[in-house]
């Protein structure tokens, strides 16, 4: 299989981005992996919604973070879960904020906790309240604070008990008034000690106090 260009099959090597621009919705529907990693990176740059759907999962796995950096924000318009399972981790140090809030909600159901590591921090910002929810607890195990500082209170709002259980404490060092104003009830109760007493001083006014676990805000307090 390859990448059919607008007369027939093409080296993927040898791709540009003005080739993109002329090639078919299903130039990469016959894609590998190795055609992929074979591609320039500026090339990505005409990458569109179309092609990328058109794409085989698998052929995610030829992605790095370069390539990711090169395409267009609406190109992320055709990801889906399984897409994102099989991009390696570290071609999220690609995204960015546009490019999250591009993606289908259901996407993210394909994120890790690696992936979450390697994402720059300012990328949290394009993600919602329906990706959020989309998303496995596991993927925030890769949270820190940098991450936390930049979602959105929409974001935080949908946040479930399981993903907050799974979010390393010291993400918390991030939290800020309007996103622990939005936490629902289910999330702050899964509050620990440890979390709790990560969250910046000046920020403690904002938690709602009543929905936490007495055990954790008495550790909490006593630290």
């Amino acid at each position: 299989m390859a990448v059919t260009g607008p007369n027939g099959p093409m080296d993927a090597g040898t791709i540009t981005q003005v080739d993109m621009q002329s090639m078919p919705a299903d130039a990469f529907s016959g894609a590998t992996a190795g055609d992929m990693a074979a591609m320039p990176a500026d090339a990505m740059g005409g990458m569109t919604a179309p092609m990328m759907e058109g794409m085989p999962p698998h052929a995610m796995q030829g992605m790095d973070a370069p390539m990711m950096e090169a395409m267009p924000a609406d190109a992320m318009g055709g990801m889906d879960a399984d897409m994102m399972s099989a991009m390696p981790a570290d071609a999220m140090g690609g995204m960015s904020a546009d490019m999250m809030s591009a993606m289908p909600a259901d996407a993210m159901g394909g994120m890790s906790g690696d992936m979450m590591s390697a994402m720059p921090a300012d990328a949290m910002g394009g993600m919602d309240a329906d990706m959020m929810s989309a998303m496995p607890a596991e993927a925030m195990t890769g949270m820190d604070a940098g991450t936390v500082s930049n979602m959105s209170p929409e974001a935080a709002g949908s946040m479930s008990s399981a993903q907050m259980e799974a979010m390393p404490p010291d993400a918390m060092g991030g939290a800020y008034a309007d996103m622990l104003e939005a936490l629902p009830q289910e999330a702050l109760e899964s509050m620990d000690m440890d979390m709790i007493t990560s969250i910046p001083l000046e920020m403690v006014e904002s938690v709602d106090w009543a929905s936490v676990p007495p055990e954790a805000m008495e550790a909490g307090f006593a630290a």
